[in-house]
C-alpha cells in the first residue's frame, strides 16, 4: 500500500487500489490450479480416478484435456467444488488448458483472471502517492470526505462555501486558480503534442488513461503532483 489506511476507509476501495481480486476469483484460481495438479500427477492418483473421463480429442486440439460433463440433477451438487471446477476448467482457453508446466500455467492463469495492477499508483514521491491514493479511496483531507466520516462539521470548502470534493479541488475552487491553470495548460500541451483529444477529467487526473502510454501518463501525474504540492492543501 502507499499509505497507512485510516480507520473507516472503504475496504472495497482499498482492495481496488491494491489490486486485490475478489474472493470468488481467488477461489476459482485455487480450484483450477488444484485440478491442474491432479491431472498432471502431483496428487495421489485416486483423486484423478474420481474425475469423469476426458473427452476424446479426435484430432481436435480444442478438446484436449477437457472433461466430459456429467448430467447433474440437483443444482446443489452442480455448484459443489468438483463439478463447478470441472466446468471452469473446460471453459479455459485451449492454450492455457494444455500447459503442462505448473509455473507457466499459473502465470497464464493470472493473466486470464487477474487484472494487472495500475503501475501509475506506484509512481512519484511517497507524499504524492499518499495524497493521490487518499483521493482515490475517498478519504482525503478534503472536507467532503472528512464530513462523510463525521470528522468535520461541514463538507464545504472554507474558501468558496461549496462542497469540497475532488472535482471542486482540481477544477473549481478559486483559491487554486493560478496553480490550476498551469496544471490544465501543461496537461493539454502533453495531449496536444501527441495529437490526442482526450478531455481532461477527474478520472484522468486520479487514475490516468488506458488509452495513453505509461510515459504520457507519468508526465500527466508529474503535473498533478506538482499542483497538489503547490496548492498547499495537502489532500
Amino acid at each position: 500500500m502507499y499509505l497507512v489506511p485510516r480507520k473507516k476507509t472503504s475496504h472495497e476501495l482499498l482492495k481496488k487500489e491494491a489490486n486485490w481480486p475478489e474472493l470468488s476469483v481467488r477461489r476459482t484460481f485455487q480450484q483450477i490450479t488444484f485440478l491442474h495438479k491432479v491431472i498432471h500427477n502431483q496428487y495421489p492418483t485416486y483423486l484423478y480416478n474420481s474425475l469423469p473421463p476426458m473427452q476424446d480429442p479426435s484430432n481436435r486440439t480444442e478438446r484436449k484435456y477437457k472433461f466430459d460433463t456429467p448430467v447433474y440433477h440437483h443444482a446443489f451438487y452442480r455448484d459443489s467444488v468438483i463439478p463447478s471446477t470441472l466446468s471452469k476448467w473446460n471453459n479455459l482457453p485451449n492454450h492455457i488448458r494444455t500447459i503442462k508446466k505448473l509455473d507457466t500455467f499459473k502465470f497464464m492463469l493470472k493473466r486470464e483472471y487477474l487484472e494487472p495492477p495500475n503501475p501509475l499508483y506506484h509512481y512519484g514521491h511517497r507524499f504524492s502517492q499518499m495524497s493521490h491514493t487518499r483521493l482515490r479511496v475517498k478519504f482525503s483531507n478534503l472536507n467532503f470526505h472528512l464530513f462523510n466520516y463525521n470528522l468535520v462539521t461541514s463538507p464545504n470548502c472554507k474558501h468558496c462555501s461549496l462542497p469540497e470534493t475532488p472535482n471542486h479541488y482540481f477544477f473549481i475552487c478559486t483559491q487554486y486558480s493560478r496553480e490550476r491553470n498551469k496544471m490544465l495548460q501543461k496537461i493539454d500541451s502533453i495531449l496536444q503534442a501527441q495529437r490526442i483529444n482526450n478531455k481532461i477529467t477527474l478520472d484522468l487526473i486520479l487514475h490516468g488513461s488506458k488509452k495513453l502510454s505509461y510515459t504520457l501518463n507519468t508526465r500527466i501525474f508529474d503535473v498533478v503532483h506538482s499542483f497538489i504540492k503547490k496548492s498547499g492543501r495537502n489532500p
